[in-house]
């Protein structure tokens, strides 16, 4: 459609630049003079001659003629080449076109075109010592005003440039699809790593900002696919699903640390105790996301054995989160998240949680999340729709079996909400909202108290959007 819409541009703005030229058409009859003894051999030697007057009507000296006669100031190769002359076929006439940027010129030159033509043809038609010429030659259509311009076509034009612009826009569309190795869809998750992605998380620009989910969405679709994760987690391998889950992506701004920490803030809504652990030693965000002090101690604090694991974290929202920040960045990320220290910081988290979530940095870009990796459960790899290329995101999972780790899924991050509203059949299944006011009324609702505000709930959610 844009192709469309630029090709019809394109087409109106030079039809608009383009000088309109009009034209004036006559015609003239040519025969011999004398009695009809042989009419064919007359036709014939009319038909013959009819086709060299078209070198006479178009010559340079006809042309230099009409234009001193008229006081133009075209050059008579100009004057020239605005002259056409048309044998009609079978016939003895001859049709002769003029065209001018002026209707009126054009029928004036027209008309001084046909009497120095005549003028012409009487002069070399006459033998010597005769008193006639042998061929005479009529005008059976005269000049004609013609007030519509026979250039720039502007209907045409628009719908060329509309056909080439429809043409362009699907050849480039065909070459971008060809050229485009992102993920877009399910499918694409699924032919790339060979299993269903555990989660779609639409488009909202909200998150962009916020980062953290917000209870006016607690009936999103972006609510649910955070819901689906929890779900996936919680029941995975029954009784022995995985407590220690690293979210990572494949490279950075794919939207791993929203999704983290919307996850870890997910878990806690059916009671569960819940940790989220910031593991990126080199970008860390999530105390920025959930506006905790990014100076109190943190987990390279307790790596170094400044302070304990339970002295460090930060309780947020409800009280089931628990929040252990980064801390002071360290010179080397990756030998401190694969350490012994490390191992044993998540299994006191595991002892003391119901859940642990931690934030990790991409996997292609460094080696640290390929550390941390074999000391989780398994690990959630993030992938965003439209961005992440399809080999980046194999070359993520397969690092992730390259050290043994497990792979519980791919989380596909910031779907279009066209693609996610055409995958629910393009609504979203909400609570009946008259029942829903009226459990409001009685106070039925249970809001977790959120950080900052006794009416926040930090569980309902809208979109992870980029990290």
């Amino acid at each position: 459609m844009l192709g469309v819409v630029v090709g019809l541009a394109v087409a109106a703005l030079l039809s608009w630049a383009t000088p309109r030229t009009y034209a004036s058409t006559t015609q003239l009859f040519v025969s011999t003079t004398g009695s009809p003894e042989d009419p064919y051999n007359d036709d014939l030697f009319s038909q013959q001659r009819v086709v060299s007057y078209v070198q006479v009507l178009t010559s340079a000296e006809l042309a230099e003629a009409v234009a001193a006669e008229l006081g133009l100031s075209m050059t008579p190769r100009e004057l020239g080449e605005a002259i056409t002359a048309t044998p009609l076929p079978g016939t003895v006439v001859l049709q002769v076109v003029v065209t001018d940027r002026s209707a009126a010129q054009a029928q004036e030159i027209a008309a001084a075109v046909v009497e120095e033509f005549s003028d012409r043809v009487t002069e070399l038609e006459t033998p010597p010592g005769a008193v006639g010429s042998t061929v005479d030659v009529q005008t059976i259509q005269a000049p004609d005003l013609d007030t519509e311009p026979v250039s720039p076509l502007v209907a045409r034009n628009l719908a060329l440039g509309g056909a080439l612009g429809l043409l362009i826009g699907l050849s480039l569309a065909l070459l971008r699809d060809r050229a485009d190795h992102s993920v877009h869809t399910a499918d694409d998750v699924r032919e790339v790593t060979g299993t269903e992605p555990v989660a779609l998380v639409p488009e909202n620009r909200h998150l962009a900002r916020e980062h953290v989910l917000s209870h006016r969405d607690h009936q999103s679709q972006a609510t649910e696919a955070l819901r689906a994760v929890r779900l996936r987690l919680q029941h995975l391998d029954g009784a022995s699903h995985p407590r220690v889950v690293l979210v990572t992506s494949a490279l950075p701004d794919d939207g791993a640390s929203t999704v983290a920490v919307n996850l870890a803030v997910a878990l806690t809504r059916n009671g569960s105790r819940v940790a989220l652990v910031d593991a990126d030693l080199r970008r860390p965000r999530v105390a920025r996301y959930l506006d905790l002090d990014e100076d109190a101690p943190g987990l390279t604090d307790v790596l170094a054995g400044r302070v304990d694991v339970g002295e460090a974290g930060q309780h947020w929202g409800n009280g089931r989160l628990t929040v252990l920040t980064a801390g002071p960045l360290p010179q080397e990320p990756d030998e401190a998240l694969g350490s012994a220290r490390m191992r044993a910081v998540l299994t006191a988290l595991r002892e003391r949680h119901d859940m642990v979530v931690v934030d990790g940095p991409p996997m292609l870009s460094v080696v640290d999340a390929a550390a941390v990796a074999p000391l989780t459960d398994g690990v959630l790899v993030v992938a965003r729709a439209d961005r992440t290329r399809r080999e980046h995101l194999a070359e993520a999972v397969d690092s992730v079996g390259r050290v043994h780790a497990e792979l519980l899924g791919v989380v596909l991050n910031r779907l279009p909400r066209s693609a996610a509203l055409a995958r629910s059949g393009g609504s979203v299944y909400r609570a009946d909202p008259d029942r829903s006011s009226a459990a409001a009324r009685r106070g039925d609702e249970v809001r977790p108290v959120g950080h900052g505000d006794a009416s926040a709930d930090p569980v309902a959610s809208s979109t992870p959007g980029p990290e």
